[in-house]
């Protein structure tokens, strides 16, 4: 199916990683025909750089394929900028880039290549342990929370140690 975002996608806030990847699948085919073909390129690329960071093995062939997709973005950044599309609160015109997610992508492919490949670039994991560990239990009272997820994760270890052999 598809996703209707009623508000846009820059209202989104707290959303799960599969919304993000509904967005991800969606932006480049729905701005081709709104945006100029500047901010076409430049999203294409940071959805291009996004995709190939996620793979379960890079080597140097990825690394450079990496790197290009970061140099098309910011070869084409300027017309996010020049289309007025880069809004900040209350839909003020934003006209530079001091944004700290972007400065951190420049160090990925240098971390990458010292590091290896970094699972934690997912919060699918962490964002799954949550709900099931925190989320869940407190959606039947949210009264004394602290108090209910304690108790709740009490009793399921000892549900845990009966099943144990």
């Amino acid at each position: 199916g598809y996703w209707h975002f009623h508000t846009g996608i820059s209202k989104l806030k707290q959303v799960t990683g599969h919304c993000h990847r509904d967005v991800q699948r969606s932006i480049i085919v729905v701005s081709v025909d709104a945006a100029p073909p500047g901010v076409v390129v430049a999203v294409c690329a940071l959805m291009h750089f996004r995709y190939l960071v996620q793979l379960p093995s890079i080597d140097d062939r990825d690394l450079t394929r990496i790197t290009a997709a970061l140099d098309e973005f910011h070869a084409n950044k300027h017309a996010i900028i020049a289309a007025g599309v880069c809004q900040g609160k209350g839909g003020k015109v934003i006209n530079n880039w001091h944004i700290p997610k972007l400065e951190l992508m420049q160090s990925i492919v240098p971390s990458i290549h010292n590091s290896g490949i970094i699972a934690q670039w997912s919060a699918d994991v962490t964002e799954h342990g949550h709900i099931t560990e925190v989320k869940d239990p407190a959606r039947s009272n949210n009264n004394n929370y602290d108090p209910q997820i304690c108790c709740y994760l009490d009793r399921a270890d000892e549900c845990n140690r009966l099943t144990l052999p």
